[in-house]
């Protein structure tokens, strides 16, 4: 579901605001001179590093910027451009941003009608790129016109291949040259655009382009792949149907997207003192190292997810009684299965395996043309889009199968939580139960040593069960501890989490165990997993968080999109983590942004 922020108008500010934009400007945040300790380069000379482009514009580098950079496309309805001022801005970006930032000098209309200005933007691109900083450090971010430049170059990037930026941020865009917003007459009178003044706009820039194709209207684009997005755009604004329906289209296309509604705002507030919050909003998103998807809607239940061997997320949706696939695009496919899927594991066979607690059984389904499964001893079925799930049922009835785990002995092990057993699904398919060592046997995983270990969260403590079945109890020092997730650390040691305690477990393959306070005991921690950076990352259920501890036991915490996304499951996949957030997405964060918050 979108990520809407409302940001209120101050008191008395909106009203100032309808002086129109000649006023605006007046006593905007660009109409003062450059500040002295701007650095400013021709881009024709050379980039921020002093290495040569033949790219028309400035790098304007603010004290403390450093590394990577921003792509700065100024607005003026395609025809107009204000040097100064636009340094100006540029500027405050790199101030809020703390990287270099390029202001395009794009060709103007009607002299140079589309697709002119977005070949030079791509231009910039290509050259900042060529420059030698890496595409996940790239920013563009535009205003009016050029939010509807940088949203053309970004589809134009998508359909081209090759590296994306790291985010874009537009603010007030022109997503729809068809004009079939219903706030542009909606807004009438209340804006200092108007139809008319967009249809006159349209006619310069287009100059016979089709208005209901992309890019040069970003809303009729392919939307898949595009890098993480804000949009910005005023309540007041004709063109808030523009910015509101590309939002919500790319929400629905999985991209990472904000829509930042200003109230009371109208077009080019950003130029207006409500300009220093945009400023501040992107900078901070910018550093922020948490990205939410939206993979589902909020009533399905994301809750386990697993990084496959076909380079996708693979996640279960416990209420819609499906397995989910979201690929490197952001495309997301669902494949139905059963009642209550909830933990999900990739196999020795390359095949995923899930459980289904409600149904009482265990799922394969395979990926890309595999279609095999198990051995015979298997139901199998076809799920949606052509794969298959081939299904094993416990021994025992309502087993409510909850962890899974491929074992050391090339077989899966699964916990059977209702009837405290673990379970070994062999090759051949062939099933397997042996006694759990305590109540509730919950989440699994293979351990250093060669044995399976596991989480007793009835029973207050860590299990271990070797391949043959036999099993030892390892009572937890904290009283109605509650472990829950549990995974194999980079220490060689076991890491689990205490959802009734608050707190992160260790135990080594001896069985010592050392427990670490969460900062915030009520947290619920959830699942637990080994991240890329060496560290253990876990989910905070009943705080809205994902945490990280070092195993010297420092830990750090970093808020989700809100504190009542619960989040469930969590991997490590693609130099990032992810974890399942049970209101419809799913959330990345960066490990390398993510250890300084």
């Amino acid at each position: 579901m979108l990520n809407v922020t409302a940001i209120p108008a101050a008191p008395g500010r909106a009203g100032a605001d309808r002086e129109g934009v000649d006023a605006l400007r007046a006593g905007s945040l660009v109409a003062g001179p450059l500040p002295a300790d701007a650095d400013v380069r021709d881009a024709t000379a050379g980039d921020a590093d002093g290495r040569e482009t033949d790219v028309r514009g400035d790098w304007v580098r603010a004290p403390g910027a450093r590394g990577g950079a921003v792509i700065y496309v100024h607005g003026g309805g395609f025809a107009h451009s204000r040097p100064e001022a636009e340094r100006v801005m540029a500027y405050r970006l790199s101030r809020a941003t703390g990287r270099p930032t390029l202001r395009v000098d794009y060709r103007l209309a009607p002299a140079h009608p589309c697709p002119a200005a977005l070949h030079d933007v791509l231009a910039a691109w290509r050259a900042v790129l060529d420059a030698g900083v890496p595409a996940a450090d790239i920013a563009l971010v535009g205003e009016s016109a050029g939010a509807t430049l940088v949203l053309s170059a970004l589809l134009e990037i998508a359909r081209t291949g090759g590296p994306v930026p790291g985010a874009a941020v537009a603010i007030s865009p022109i997503t729809d040259f068809a004009l079939t917003g219903a706030s542009l007459d909606a807004a009438d009178g209340r804006d200092v655009l108007s139809r008319a003044v967009l249809t006159a706009v349209a006619a310069d820039y287009l100059a016979g382009a089709s208005p209901r194709e992309a890019p040069q209207s970003p809303l009729y684009g392919t939307l898949h792949g595009l890098p993480p997005l804000l949009v910005a755009v005023g309540t007041d604004e004709v063109l808030y149907d523009d910015a509101r329906r590309f939002a919500e289209a790319a929400d629905a296309a999985g991209v990472c997207v904000r829509l930042d509604a200003y109230e009371d705002m109208q077009h080019a507030f950003h130029l207006s003192e409500p300009g220093e919050v945009v400023l501040d909003r992107i900078g901070r998103w910018l550093a922020d190292p948490v990205r939410a998807y939206t993979v589902s809607g909020p009533d399905a239940g994301p809750y386990g997810v697993a990084s496959g061997p076909d380079g996708a997320l693979w996640f279960t949706l416990v209420h819609q009684g499906a397995v989910g696939r979201r690929d490197a695009a952001g495309r997301v496919t669902t494949h139905p299965v059963g009642a209550g899927p909830t933990v999900i594991a990739p196999g020795p066979d390359g095949a995923l395996w899930f459980t289904e607690y409600g149904a009482h059984r265990v799922g394969r389904i395979a990926v890309g043309g595999d279609a095999g499964g198990a051995g015979a001893a298997g139901d199998a079925g076809v799920a949606g889009d052509g794969g298959t799930v081939r299904w094993y049922a416990p021994l025992t009835a309502d087993a409510g199968p909850y962890g899974i785990a491929a074992g050391p002995d090339g077989a899966m092990w699964c916990t059977l939580s209702a009837v405290d057993r673990v379970a070994r699904i062999a090759p051949d398919g062939t099933v397997t139960e042996y006694p759990a060592p305590g109540a509730f046997p919950s989440a699994l995983v293979t351990g250093s040593d060669g044995a399976l270990w596991c989480t007793l969260n009835q029973g207050n403590a860590v299990g271990r069960i070797t391949t043959d079945g036999r099993g030892t109890a390892y009572p937890l020092p904290t009283e109605a501890a509650g472990p829950v997730g549990i995974t194999a650390g980079p220490d060689g040691a076991l890491w689990f989490v205490e959802i009734g305690a608050g707190q992160i477990g260790r135990i080594t393959v001896d069985g010592t165990i050392t427990e670490y306070p969460l900062p915030d005991r009520a947290a619920r921690p959830h699942a637990i997993t080994t991240g890329p950076d060496g560290a253990l990352w876990f989910t905070e259920w009943g705080s809205g968080r994902v945490g990280r501890v070092t195993t010297d036991g420092h830990i750090t915490a970093y808020d989700l999109p809100s504190r009542t996304c619960e989040p469930h499951g969590i991997t490590a996949h693609d130099g990032a983590v992810w974890c399942a957030l049970e209101t419809g997405a799913l959330a990345r964060i960066a490990p390398g942004r993510a250890d300084t918050p």
